[in-house]
């Protein structure tokens, strides 16, 4: 059997099982796990292996009789800061409360293979629907075709040939899979089965001469897809944005394989997100977006794999609502909409939140909400965290204490209000505040600097 790491943190709480299937093309049933270990951040599961014969769909090998000659996946790494526009996009279910996704597209395989994804700082891998799935959640989202890239090989988690001698795997075989658990606040919780296929994933940068990079990747290919919460995700895929430890492989881990190659970039990556559209900067920052200087702060237990920072207290107004006296973490989600607080938490601070608001004409208003972070005060106004009708919206992480405590997630809701900065190689979170745009960023981002 083998050992896998699956965080366990909302909203965008990813768990990993690594399996052994018995395959040709197509996954076995659920298989049992022996028994499993939870902490904080972090699942260990030991299964046991198990075989099926199957085939991953037959009907879909190449139609054409013409073999492309195998080729390595292409390496195109970063020669300079690198920027990805993102469109905010509405979930597809009415059911999903007003939730949205910050997007950007991707390119698989050569020829190339177009995809949208959702890039996420709480994720560990690639996760793109394989052609050979049919759940509806696959076939309602464009898929990854490996029999249609001459670049794509079937490979394990060590990074092997899954078939010595074939690029994509014929026949009865055994290789590695995966089950993923992501858990999505506004969509629920589902599982993906997956394989690990190596091919080059690659983007684009906006600006005004439009330039490429190219990541050589093993990207976890689902052959099944649960409705929940991936049916509504208007993105194709995931692009995980975590640490390297979140990886199923060290070849699956995006930003680590981005930053192998590159040279003369600044090892760090930053994310802005505005009313309706965003921005992605890998290899340095756009200081002109920026009202103050980054500050910076450890990333807090960085072998979680989570870009989190120690939270000092949390207030409401003046009022304090969490002292953290043992321990409070706030942990940067771009695949959230909302702000996430831990269950046992939850209710106190709507509580205090609701109390405060008040409709005056046509505008929602009430207290501060204050993070404090030591050096520097993350605070969100009404308007951030409120709905249409004035009443705080607000995620539940359901995460269990005393095991876990003042755990708080970061998503679309402090993003739009405040810059955030990646330190790949020192391990550290930057924050700033966003200077106003036309398409709608606040005019009143405000940071308090000690």
């Amino acid at each position: 059997s083998r050992r896998a790491s699956f965080p366990a943190t909302n909203p965008a709480q990813q768990r990993v099982a690594w399996r052994i299937f018995e395959h040709s093309t197509k996954l076995p049933p659920a298989m049992p796990s022996t028994r499993s270990k939870c902490c904080l951040g972090a699942c260990l599961a030991l299964l046991s292996p198990q075989s099926t014969i199957a085939d991953l769909g037959a009907a879909l090998r190449r139609s054409s009789s013409v073999r492309v000659p195998a080729a390595l996946p292409a390496d195109a790494p970063l020669s300079g800061t690198f920027v990805i526009p993102l469109e905010r996009v509405k979930a597809r279910s009415d059911d999903a409360k007003g939730a949205s996704f910050y997007v950007g597209k991707v390119s698989v395989g050569h020829p190339a293979q177009p995809l949208q994804v959702l890039f996420d700082t709480s994720s560990g891998q690639v996760i793109l629907p394989h052609r050979a799935c049919k759940n509806t959640a696959c076939l309602e989202h464009r898929s990854f075709s490996p029999w249609a890239s001459s670049t794509a090989m079937d490979v394990n988690f060590n990074g092997t040939e899954v078939q010595a001698g074939h690029r994509l795997a014929e026949g009865l075989v055994t290789r590695d899979g995966a089950v993923v658990t992501y858990t999505q606040s506004d969509l629920g919780e589902g599982e993906v089965t997956a394989v690990l296929v190596r091919d080059s994933v690659c983007m684009e940068s906006a600006g005004q001469s439009t330039s490429r990079a190219c990541v050589d990747l093993a990207v976890l290919a689902a052959t099944k897809m649960d409705d929940a919460p991936f049916r509504a995700m208007p993105n194709d895929g995931i692009v995980g944005l975590g640490l390297a430890s979140l990886a199923v492989s060290p070849m699956s881990s995006f930003v680590a394989r981005l930053l192998e190659g590159s040279r003369n970039i600044l090892p760090q990556f930053g994310i802005r997100f505005g009313a309706e559209s965003g921005e992605i900067h890998f290899g340095g920052h756009d200081s002109s977006r920026l009202m103050s200087p980054l500050r910076w702060f450890p990333v807090d237990h960085p072998e979680d794999g989570y870009w989190q920072v120690a939270i000092k207290a949390v207030n409401v107004g003046s009022d304090i609502v969490d002292n953290c006296e043992r321990g409070c973490h706030g942990i940067v989600d771009t695949g959230a909409s909302r702000l996430g607080v831990q269950a046992g938490n939850l209710p106190k601070l709507e509580a205090a939140l609701t109390k405060s608001l008040v409709v005056m004409g046509q505008q929602c208003q009430g207290a501060d909400l204050k993070f404090d972070l030591g050096d520097m005060v993350l605070t969100l106004q009404a308007s951030d965290y409120t709905g249409e009708d004035c009443s705080p919206v607000l995620g539940s992480l359901a995460l269990e204490e005393p095991v876990f405590k003042g755990v708080y997630a970061f998503g679309e809701t402090v993003l739009r209000r405040y810059y955030a900065a990646f330190d790949w190689e020192q391990r550290r979170l930057g924050f700033a505040p966003l200077v106003a745009t036309e398409e709608g960023n606040t005019l009143v981002a405000t940071a308090v600097l000690v």
